[in-house]
């Protein structure tokens, strides 16, 4: 629920009353009004998901109704919503164009919607439809991951210079100064922004070394200097103790020798060690331009298609070499992994779901999907339940210690799903309360 309860409600009723009303458009060719109806259906497919994806069962309503009929509706089932939300994607794949004129960059395209179901399907565990979903964007040749043959761009992907290359599937477009996306103001390290994102150590952990070994099991890693020889894309989305950028060494130790970006030592520093550097532009000013740019956001990007295609063929039991190396194997050269068989060859042994999870971890870090997966997983209560470790520094007695909170609680039998708005429970007796609240 991407604008929260009513906003996401008020979207709603604006795709319904186009829905309702364009056959009143005299004169209207009737490809044009179906693609428009496909754009209005995809849409209110798309938030229909995120609001099940949040709160579970939602009231359904494709029709405008007013106030006082709102006020009196009662939940859908989840399994309900779902089938019209795939039947909503379903119309926008056979209307919409492949593609757009240049002139209309951003409106959703059939491998959008696609895209789309097929991670909706992934979320509700409907393996065989998010696999043909998935393999439909992959066969239609529109896709492409960027910097596939790993010429050093890898970050590029995430700086402004890379608004419309072939990655990009869906995105949020930003034109300052009338929409900024202040991505970099925020996320930045003190004092040239609010350092507003800080990766933790489980995240750092995730990224294998450079050989494809994980480091508990390498024979090269070093944890006295563990950023050497690791997964190339660990160094573009983690800015950590030691690291130059916008001119400035970072020092993240909770020390007063550390400055601003040091740990408790400035309101806006980081509590783990590490800032984000997935979107730090080094062309932009974070101080300036930073708070007030048009970098676009992928809202779904061809390197999660694969990814989804991957789980999906492996939770299914049809995983082999071929998928794998039209898959994992393909994000990996494009990260620049060593050509070694543990990095790049179909894994005769190990927990392969464990290692598709762990590659769309890292993959999409700090994009936003990973509260989604690990609730899909199930794996939320152990997760969110663990003390959210930082960078280790030598806090006791001169010993190398891991910054540690212990702050964090989910309850199983209640936080898979939002609480309903309390406001909408006034307006509307009738929706009901999830569980535990």
């Amino acid at each position: 629920a991407a604008m929260g309860w009513s906003g996401d409600y008020k979207a709603i009723r604006a795709c319904n009353i186009l829905l309702s009303k364009i056959d009143n458009i005299p004169d209207y060719d009737q490809a044009d009004k179906e693609a428009v109806m496909g754009e209005a259906r995809f849409l209110r497919g798309y938030i229909y998901f995120g609001l099940i994806q949040t709160f579970g069962g939602v009231p359904y309503v494709d029709q405008p109704v007013d106030l006082k009929e709102m006020g009196n509706i009662t939940r859908t089932p989840v399994e309900e919503v779902y089938a019209k939300v795939m039947e909503d994607f379903d119309y926008a794949i056979a209307h919409l164009p492949a593609e757009w004129g240049s002139s209309d960059y951003g409106r959703a395209t059939k491998g959008a919607a696609n895209a789309m179901k097929a991670r909706a399907a992934l979320y509700f565990k409907h393996y065989d439809t998010a696999a043909d979903a998935a393999k439909a964007v992959m066969d239609s040749g529109m896709y492409e991951l960027y910097d596939a043959d790993n010429t050093g761009k890898y970050a590029h992907l995430f700086w402004e210079e890379q608004e419309a290359c072939k990655e990009a599937i869906l995105v949020r477009q930003f034109n300052a100064p009338e929409l900024t996306n202040y991505i970099i103001g925020w996320g930045c390290f003190p004092t040239k922004g609010w350092g507003g994102i800080n990766p933790t150590q489980s995240l750092v952990d995730a990224f294998e070394c450079i050989d494809g070994s994980p480091i508990d099991k390498s024979t090269t890693y070093d944890p006295t200097n563990p950023f050497k020889d690791r997964d190339p894309r660990l160094e573009v989305c983690v800015l950590h103790d030691g690291e130059e950028m916008y001119g400035v060494t970072i020092k993240t130790a909770p020390l007063k020798s550390s400055g601003n970006t040091g740990v408790a030592q400035h309101n806006d520093a980081t509590a783990t060690g590490y800032y984000d550097q997935k979107w730090l532009d080094p062309s932009i000013d974070p101080q300036s331009t930073g708070w007030d740019m048009g970098k676009d956001w992928h809202v779904i990007r061809y390197a999660e298609v694969l990814l989804t295609y991957a789980e999906a063929k492996n939770e299914l039991g049809e995983m082999n070499s071929d998928i794998w190396d039209k898959t994992i194997k393909r994000l990996r050269q494009r990260a620049g992994f060593d050509n070694t068989s543990a990095a790049m060859d179909y894994p005769a042994n190990g927990d392969l779901r464990q290692i598709i999870r762990d590659e769309r971890r890292v993959e999409l870090a700090l994009e936003g999907t990973r509260i989604y997966d690990i609730r899909r997983w199930k794996i939320a209560e152990t997760v969110l339940n663990e003390p959210v470790r930082g960078a280790k520094f030598k806090l006791n007695e001169g010993k190398l210690e891991y910054f540690t909170y212990r702050d964090r609680s989910f309850n199983k039998d209640r936080d898979y799903l939002w609480a309903i708005p309390r406001q909408q429970l006034v307006i509307n007796p009738n929706l009901g309360q999830n569980p535990g609240y």
